[in-house]
């Protein structure tokens, strides 16, 4: 299956996973993700996530959790009333308040607007998932977009407005209900017969808020897995477009590169055992 989608004067398509393109003629732009092999011809670089097999029983998922996380889910279960509801994301008025959300969640941490022809594209194909965790009153605290297919679910997009909320009582809710909706979707994927729930990156670096998504993600017990992402430019509009994307970059990045230089010569090392791939 591929993902076909308008952004800005581009065609770009998505290939997930070892799956095949189809016809690219009219796409100027492809990315695949997270292959196990690099794909003949295309730029190439590693991308480490954080997966878990749901090959398990329910009673061993449950007990990877560690303490911190099993606690959560429970109070957010049990003493919070958090509500785990699968939204469809073919609704405009359901993708307008992601979209909302996700905007604001995106202005908070410097990151550019959603990009809602590729989530109406996915949506179409039947591929993305979209679920939320909902208070007592019915209100949104977060909510969670994930990529799949009948083999595995990948998260992309996880929205809240946690950063925005001064009260540690409030800030302190939405992680839980972000804990539990994570789990939920853990229980539900492996119900239909996925293999693999996939958290969508494992950061290699040393910046405390990274490394505390880290921690989130490891108190669900899983592991760390090497796989590849792959680009192709297919046309001149592409190639053009890509080249005035680098120079705008390097120029942001200029000023900066200095005092990155001794950071960026560290090696990219993961602590965690990898598999070499999952079949």
């Amino acid at each position: 299956m591929m993902i076909t989608y308008k952004s800005r004067f581009l065609i770009r398509a998505e290939v997930w996973y070892d799956n095949e393109a189809d016809d690219t003629r009219s796409v100027d732009w492809i990315v695949y993700y997270q292959r196990s092999s690099p794909v003949s011809g295309a730029k190439t670089k590693f991308f480490y996530t954080y997966v878990i097999d749901l090959a398990q029983k329910p009673e061993q998922l449950q007990s990877n959790l560690n303490k911190d996380t099993a606690y959560k889910i429970r109070r957010a279960r049990e003493r919070d009333k958090i509500v785990c509801e699968c939204c469809d994301p073919r609704d405009p008025a359901v993708m307008g308040h992601f979209e909302q959300m996700y905007n604001a969640f995106a202005a908070m941490k410097g990151l550019p607007r959603l990009e809602r022809a590729r989530m109406e594209s996915m949506a179409a194909a039947g591929a993305l998932d979209l679920s939320a965790a909902k208070d007592a009153e019915g209100h949104v605290l977060v909510y969670h977009a994930n990529y799949r297919d009948n083999h595995r679910a990948t998260g992309i997009e996880l929205p809240s407005l946690y950063r925005k909320l001064s009260d540690s009582a409030e800030r302190n809710l939405i992680g839980r209900a972000n804990r539990y909706l994570t789990w939920n979707e853990i229980m539900r994927y492996k119900e239909l017969g996925l293999k693999y729930f996939d958290f969508g990156g494992w950061y290699n670096g040393s910046d405390p808020a990274m490394l505390k998504i880290n921690d989130f993600k490891r108190g669900f017990g899983g592991a760390v897995l090497r796989e590849y992402q792959c680009e192709q430019i297919l046309t001149l509009k592409g190639w053009l477009a890509f080249r005035a994307a680098s120079l705008v970059e390097r120029a942001k990045l200029f000023p900066a590169r200095s005092k990155q230089a001794a950071a960026d010569a560290q090696p990219d090392i993961v602590h965690d055992p990898i598999p070499a791939r999952m079949d």
